[in-house]
């Protein structure tokens, strides 16, 4: 087996990614973290986590008291007790990582192990329980033991050599050991400090005149200072000086420390929890915030940012979700907010049930006076002379200034309902009102126009407005979407589409016009008036949406009752056009730090995107805010990749093991992981199997690769992951193998049994030839006899597979292959092809008033006007099916393929077929499209078949020629 890692150049791409993003953005608080815990229940060995480790190549590790337990993201592996692996007793201690993708591994019973790339490398035991070890940059590997102190494993001199132990100290519980970066080796001991490999021995804490101190932990900060955690605080030590971290510190019994790549301290306690100082600021979390108990034993900060304790009754982990919300906890006015709109770069207006806000620079407050009355707010718009417009619930139209709420209109002076749920100042100045009633339009002067359904509008409830890059008025209701043109309201048919009704937003961009509907996202193309739809078809899994907005970027943020979806901006207007059938989404939910997954709708704007990236979403508990940037950020990562198990027929294969497999080897499986943890759930997966196949093969979020039945040979296995919408992992995994040939598979066994073959083959042959000489006269009589008949059935065979058994024209087998070849020789020689789809008006009620034998006469009546019309070089007829026939014309122009196609229409309804049946009469409907519209014919088929149905559906017996 060759498995190829690449784990350190993941590692520092993890970590530079983690840096940056930790100091892109400022500390959250405490409180604001999103919390996941793990026991038990979730797949622990052991609720006690007593130590907790990263290895570069991603994976989690988890100290426990029934072994060590690796975490990938989605499910734990167990290493429990085990003479080979060097684990002694399953009861685990310590855990400490390196830099080269190694592990080292000890506890009770003084067992040391070191694990690396799938190996592991058992070491001679302690005479007890191992609190802790860590090896030196000298190669030296030092242990602290449980009741007999620390001693000292020096590097063995040869490969073969005894290492050489010595004990440093003796008769005390060493807890922690510490290597800083001057060199010095730090011991922390149940009676003090000591520096292990110093001159002196002496007990630290004692100079500064520190009582005798049960010293827990110890920790060198970013800028060199030592950090000592005891049980009556945390002291800096310096060669002069042992200060107290924090006054409230003072008498606190602090087990474990972590500095995080913000500068934040961490601290573990006994009994009081975990405990974060920012700025000398210090925060808590315990068990009444979540915490799975108060004694905290480990802490770790992964590669992606995340902080993992380990405590004596589960695992927590705190995490940055993407989204930050604000509510009343953060001084919100009211959590149920419907509207949000930004005021500069920095502030952002919520209008919620309870009143107006005011974001600025992440401190929410009051937007109006204290004393000011409760207001329920709706809507928002931007004045162009400054303020915003507000629109309510109860109070009609207001404007926000200078701190204060004016009131403008309202069903005293105007408006047809007090409800504002959208408004709009457009180019010209003219401001928009969208009530329950109706729509106002105010002009510059202050003239005002009621529009209704009498006006043109679909509906008068009005829940969205919006104006279009040419200068159009968009209106949105709950019975479908209308656009103000020069001459008066125009319907928008978005009901053509699954029967969408609501529009409740839109999004503007040059050309296009979106819609978010009660069946998706909905696309208007302003040159051709197309509508396209993105929605369950095509993979959505929801239909009712809320608002659109553009996060200036790549992606397109919808929102809706069940949370906000992200989508690739092109793969929407490629699913819109149709030149795409399935489309990728992220969905964004309470586990990503929404309050609520309810995002509101029904009043404008609902959502909002600002130029520095940052998008706000109204929601049912409070306002969501997510930096765009850092999510595009985060689809820049490289994600670490494992390949965690591989079995052939059900037997596992080990990274020791040969990788060349027996003959007759059926199934080949893989079991791979992404080791990202953040999303773990969404990562995405593509395999390729050299040999075997030549393109990546998409694997989803599945995370098993099986093969069946390959031939002999030799392969490679690949596998590459990614977070949606990123980039794919170009650090692949390899592993290769070969399968052996079965005996009569081998190359030297089958040139042999060819050699053979072809001795035989030419004997049999030579045998043959003479027969077959004196059989030569009577089989050539015989074969011109039969040749004849052949050649007579053939052609019989020939004229029933491409023609029409009623009407003798050609069937649409032929016609097919004929459009085919001529579509691409009209092409190459810029010939104008005319396709014509013709079908006859209402046909079923010839077969059912007349009957279907007088139906077959009707349809070889029309056939032979068309044989007769197409008896010219330049038409070329055909039944397509049914009541349905095509011609195709060739170098006409459009009025000419116009006035042969009415003529036509003309002949077939003035026709004399009485000669059929009385009073009988037929019509018409004809759809035509030209080649140069299209590249394929495949696409000039479509178009034409469009333009039969625009024909039916406009009373039929007419010809519609595609625009």
């Amino acid at each position: 087996m060759t498995l190829i890692h690449s784990s350190k150049v993941i590692m520092g791409i993890l970590m530079i990614c983690a840096v940056h993003l930790a100091h892109a953005n400022s500390s959250i608080p405490l409180s604001d973290y999103f919390k996941d815990v793990w026991s038990t229940h979730e797949g622990l060995p052991h609720n006690s986590i007593n130590a907790i480790a990263q290895t570069s190549d991603g994976y989690l590790w988890f100290a426990t008291w029934e072994g060590v337990a690796r975490y990938n993201g989605r499910d734990f592996r167990f290493y429990e007790r085990s003479k080979e692996k060097g684990i002694l007793d399953s009861g685990t201690r310590a855990l400490v990582s390196d830099t080269n993708n190694g592990l080292w591994v000890a506890g009770v019973k003084g067992g040391i192990t070191y694990r690396k790339d799938n190996t592991w490398q058992p070491h001679f035991a302690a005479p007890s329980m191992i609190n802790h070890l860590i090896k030196d940059r000298s190669g030296d590997l030092w242990v602290a033991v449980e009741g007999l102190g620390v001693f000292h494993r020096a590097k063995p001199s040869t490969e073969n050599a005894v290492s050489e132990e010595a004990w440093i100290l003796q008769n005390i519980s060493a807890n922690k050991l510490l290597e800083d970066s001057k060199g010095r080796i730090w011991a922390a001991t149940n009676k003090g400090l000591f520096q292990v490999n110093g001159q002196s021995k002496l007990e630290v804490l004692a100079q500064y005149n520190l009582p005798t101190l049960h010293v827990y932990s110890m920790l060198e900060t970013h800028n060199g200072q030592l950090l000592v955690a005891t049980e009556r605080g945390a002291y800096f030590i310096s060669d002069k000086s042992a200060t107290l971290l924090h006054p409230s510190l003072a008498g606190e019994a602090i087990t474990t420390l972590v500095e995080d790549d913000e500068n934040n301290l961490w601290l573990g306690t006994i009994k009081n929890g975990l405990i974060r100082l920012t700025n000398n600021h210090l925060e808590r979390l315990n068990t009444r915030s979540g915490l799975p108990n108060n004694r905290v034993l480990s802490i770790l900060q992964d590669f992606e940012g995340s902080i993992w304790i380990g405590t004596n009754n589960g695992l927590m982990r705190l995490r940055k979700a993407p989204f930050s919300t604000w509510t009343k906890k953060h001084r919100l006015i009211g959590d149920y907010v419907r509207s949000v709109i930004d005021i500069d770069d920095k502030s952002v207006l919520v209008g919620s049930s309870e009143g107006l806000s005011i974001i600025s620079n992440n401190i929410a407050r009051n937007a109006l006076p204290n004393n000011s009355n409760p207001i329920s707010v709706l809507s928002f718009a931007k004045r162009r002379d400054g303020g915003i417009w507000v629109g309510t619930y109860l109070n009609g139209l207001m404007l926000w200034k200078d701190h204060g709420l004016l009131p403008q209109l309202d069903h005293k002076n105007g408006l047809p309902s007090d409800e504002v749920r959208s408004i709009l100042e457009d180019s010209q100045g003219n401001l928009w009102i969208g009530t329950t009633n109706g729509l106002i339009k105010q002009d510059a002067s202050g003239q005002q126009q009621v529009l209704t359904r009498y006006n043109g509008l679909p509906d008068n409830y009005i829940m969205a407005l919006a104006e279009d890059d040419r200068g159009q008025i968009w209106v949105g209701t709950g019975v479908g979407v209308a656009k103000l043109t020069k001459n008066g309201f125009k319907s928008v048919p978005i009901h053509t589409l699954e029967d969408a009704e609501y529009a409740f937003g839109f999004w503007v961009e040059k050309g296009y016009v979106w819609i978010a509907t009660d069946r998706g996202l909905i696309r208007y193309n302003q040159q051709n008036e197309q509508l396209g739809l993105v929605g369950r078809r095509s993979g959505l899994p929801i239909d009712k949406l809320f608002q659109v907005i553009y996060d200036g970027t790549n992606g397109l943020w919808l929102t809706s009752n069940r949370g906000i979806w992200r989508i690739d901006y092109y793969a929407a207007h490629a699913v819109a056009e149709g030149r795409q059938k399935e489309i990728s989404f992220e969905h964004f939910s309470e586990s990503d730090g929404l309050a609520s997954a309810q995002a509101n709708g029904g009043s404008n704007p609902a959502a909002v995107a600002m130029e520095n990236g940052k998008l706000w979403f109204a929601t049912a508990k409070g306002v969501a805010m997510i930096d765009s940037s850092s999510v595009s950020q985060k689809n820049t990562t490289r994600l670490p990749i494992a390949i965690e198990s591989i079995t052939a027929d059900g037997v596992e294969l080990t990274a020791n093991q040969e990788n060349i497999l027996p003959a007759g080897t059926n199934r080949v499986s893989f079991n791979y992981a992404g080791l990202g943890y953040i999303l773990s759930s969404r990562i995405e997966y593509r395999t390729k199997l050299a040999g075997f196949e030549e393109k990546w093969a998409s694997r989803g979020k599945n995370t098993i690769a099986e093969y069946t039945n390959l031939a002999p040979g030799k392969y490679q296995f690949f596998v590459s992951a990614r977070y949606p919408y990123s980039d794919w992992n170009n650090a692949d995994e390899v592993y290769e193998f070969t399968i052996s040939p079965h005996f009569w598979q081998r190359l030297e066994v089958q040139i042999g049994l060819v050699i053979l073959v072809l001795i035989l083959l030419a004997s049999g042959i030579k045998w043959r030839l003479h027969r077959l000489q004196q059989s030569e006269l009577k089989l050539k009589a015989l074969v011109e006899k039969q040749t004849y008949a052949l050649r007579q059935q053939s052609e019989d065979f020939q004229r029933q597979a491409n023609e029409d058994q009623l009407t003798g024209l050609p069937n649409r087998r032929a016609f097919d292959q004929w459009l085919s070849e001529k579509f691409i020789r009209a092409k190459s020689k810029d010939i104008t092809l005319a396709l014509i789809i013709m079908d006859i008006d209402h046909f079923k009620r010839i077969n059912d008033h007349y009957s279907h034998l007088i139906g077959d006469k009707a349809i070889k009546a029309l056939a032979e006007q068309l044989k007769r019309l197409a008896d010219d070089q330049k038409v070329h007829a055909a039944r397509w099916g049914g009541e349905e026939f095509t011609l195709m014309v060739k170098g006409m122009s459009y009025d000419d393929v116009a006035a042969y196609c009415e003529n036509l229409r003309q002949c077939i309804e003035t026709y004399d077929y009485s000669g059929i049946a009385a009073d009988l009469t037929m019509t018409v409907s004809m759809g035509v499209a030209f080649s140069h519209q299209v590249e394929n014919y495949s696409d000039l088929l479509r178009l034409a078949d469009q333009a039969l149905y625009r024909a039916k559906d406009k009373g039929r017996n007419r010809v519609e020629i595609w625009q």
